[in-house]
């Protein structure tokens, strides 16, 4: 099968690769849709982060290894102990691998788990950038009758930005702040605006970003470049400060800029991954006893997940492109990098 494989910083290359088994629990994946990720492009223009350049304590897995952990597609062969999944299925893929006997995995917390692993990037059975995958068979969701598999490949991204909300634990009335219009951004705003959540402030620099969420129902959204984001938001609320703030862009001022517009007993939530420390003094939290959590990934989140793009939503026509998967490099990892782009798909479904 054709498959995009990573072998290091700057060199992906489509290879002709065996074909993956599905084993005992397991389930091979014909895949139709794969999303690209900001994990993606970290491997690829600056250095492995999730792709192991060691063989992986859980998997035994180094590169080169086929990447895409964003996916869905058709359930093409099951594995025996396998129940509940049928051949034809359209599913959704959750690419988390945990180990199922660390103390984070005992308690149900799998997305802490001590040694995780990931289908596209450390896992033996394929990823979402080659035809097929192999993946364990209770990590696999059928998306409901007409529900397409290009909707289906989102979940993962929007299961990351509810997971988030989640950790918010966002009440009625609440004010909040989202800071980065991104992929994730826009999954936590329209998150938030499905549980019923009406005051939210959206903090973005890019034109485009702002125009994409804008079209998806955002009513307030401001540009840090022209606008002092602190003392818009505690003007906003009257000089309290929004009850949660979400990090989603990953950079040092937006962090800071969320933590400083915070409310007493407020709670700002980092979803983003960082690749430069912040300088930032606790004091700063300290007198009004805010609160910093971080969220991760996903865990138990797909069910929802489905079930709120089932009922509308997640709307995608401002913020998804689809791109072929020979054009993966020039079409899909350059305008992620430039910012030309919010959300893009590989469509996997003509690749032969």
């Amino acid at each position: 099968m054709k498959a995009a494989r990573y072998h290091g910083v700057g060199d992906i290359r489509f290879d002709d690769i065996p074909e993956p088994i599905a084993g005992p629990g397991q389930v091979k994946v014909r895949v139709h849709f794969n999303g690209l990720c900001g994990s993606d492009l970290h491997e690829y223009y600056h250095a492995p982060m999730m792709a192991p350049i060691t063989p992986h304590p859980l998997t035994g897995v180094s590169v080169p290894v086929v990447l895409g952990h964003e996916f869905s597609g058709e359930v093409v062969a099951i594995g025996s102990e396998v129940d509940g999944l049928s051949v034809g299925d359209a599913v959704a893929v959750e690419p988390t691998v945990n180990c199922r006997r660390c103390a984070a995995c005992l308690a149900g917390s799998y997305n802490l788990c001590s040694s995780i692993a990931a289908v596209g990037y450390s896992w033996a059975g394929g990823g979402g950038l080659g035809q097929y995958a192999v993946v364990d068979a209770d990590h696999v969701y059928r998306l409901p009758d007409g529900m397409s598999t290009r909707d289906g490949a989102l979940i993962e991204p929007l299961a990351v930005a509810l997971h988030a909300v989640h950790r918010g634990d966002v009440a009625p009335g609440n004010s909040v702040a989202v800071h980065g219009a991104g992929p994730i951004g826009i999954g936590v705003f329209l998150a938030l605006r499905a549980i019923g959540i009406e005051d939210i402030t959206v903090i973005e620099p890019s034109a485009a970003r702002r125009a994409a969420i804008e079209a998806v129902g955002a009513t307030k959204v401001i540009d840090p470049n022209e606008t002092d984001v602190v003392a818009e938001l505690r003007a906003h609320t009257d000089g309290a400060g929004v009850a949660r703030s979400f990090e989603t862009a990953g950079v040092p001022a937006t962090f800071l800029n969320a933590v400083r517009s915070t409310a007493r007993h407020g709670r700002v939530v980092v979803v983003a991954v960082h690749q430069k420390p912040v300088e930032f003094n606790p004091t700063e939290i300290l007198f009004n006893e805010c609160e910093i959590v971080g969220s991760i990934a996903y865990c138990r989140d797909y069910p929802e997940t489905i079930e709120l793009m089932a009922r509308g939503a997640y709307p995608l026509e401002s913020w998804v492109q689809t791109i072929a998967f020979e054009d993966l490099i020039t079409d899909g990892f350059g305008p992620l990098k430039d910012q030309t782009a919010i959300k893009i798909l590989v469509d996997m479904t003509a690749v032969g």
